[in-house]
């Protein structure tokens, strides 16, 4: 049965709002980010306690982070931007007001990242399920104070590992903490696509933070952006490639 070319016609603007929507969707199953909050790292989230030398925290939503929490202590004080310097498994712990911080092996010491007493330097490492991306990484900091300078108040490093790396090539000092950190009072947010040394879609597996002079906590973190499965984008579009061009045969066929 032959059909007109109005119906011709609407039959494939049709088409092509369907190919359009169904590429649509595909991209935001694919990049959209997680509608989750920020995971609060504190005792009315958490608990307070030590939680352990592998520990992963509730979301606050009734489930649980996608990333592991562990822990370093008495790393080597003389290797401050060495990220595989000698140290000591640590445990989590959950303080009673600040937030998360580390204890040594055997849950003594101070509850914050310390970068001084008996344990000094601590780190404290989130290790993703799967890899995230680096725009995607908000980090709040408790009690932290920055100097002038090493060796007055304190000074962070955060050392990122790169997906399918393996190792934490990548060393951010403090005076690039401090150009992504916004707060006030001593607490406030560094906002990791504000690092200059790496681009905002690095593929993030890890990352650790370090204190080597005083005493830090973590009381926040972003839930953070999977990298999404590559197979799984390629068969939504696909599919969707494919859908569309069995309705264009169907449309043709009809004329």
């Amino acid at each position: 049965m032959l059909i007109s070319t109005r119906e011709s016609i609407g039959t494939y603007r049709c088409i092509h709002w369907y190919a359009a929507l169904m590429m649509l969707l595909a991209l935001l199953v694919c990049a959209a980010p997680g509608l989750a909050g920020d995971i609060v790292l504190d005792k009315d989230t958490q608990g307070q306690g030590n939680k352990g030398l592998s520990y992963r925290p509730a979301d606050g939503m009734g489930g649980f982070a996608t990333f592991v929490l562990t822990a370093r202590s008495s790393v080597d004080e003389t290797q401050p931007l060495v990220a595989g310097a000698l140290g000591s498994p640590g445990t989590v712990v959950v303080d009673k007001d600040k937030g998360t911080g580390v204890q040594d092996s055997g849950a003594g010491g101070s509850e914050g990242i310390s970068g001084g007493g008996g344990d000094k330097d601590e780190e404290l490492i989130f290790t993703y399920d799967v890899p995230v991306f680096l725009y995607s990484i908000q980090l709040g900091l408790a009690d932290i104070e920055f100097g002038s300078g090493v060796g007055e108040k304190d000074d962070p490093v955060i050392f990122l590992s790169l997906a399918s790396s393996g190792v934490f090539g990548v060393t951010i000092q403090e005076a690039e903490i401090l150009s992504a950190f916004t707060g006030t009072d001593k607490t406030g947010t560094v906002d990791f696509n504000s690092f200059t040394s790496l681009a905002g879609n690095s593929q993030i597996a890890a990352f650790k933070i370090r204190e080597t002079n005083d005493h830090i906590f973590v009381n926040t973190i972003s839930p953070g952006v999977e990298i999404p499965e590559p197979s799984l984008c390629s068969l939504m579009i696909a599919g969707a490639v494919l859908l569309v061009g069995r309705r264009r045969a169907r449309a043709r066929a009809g004329r």
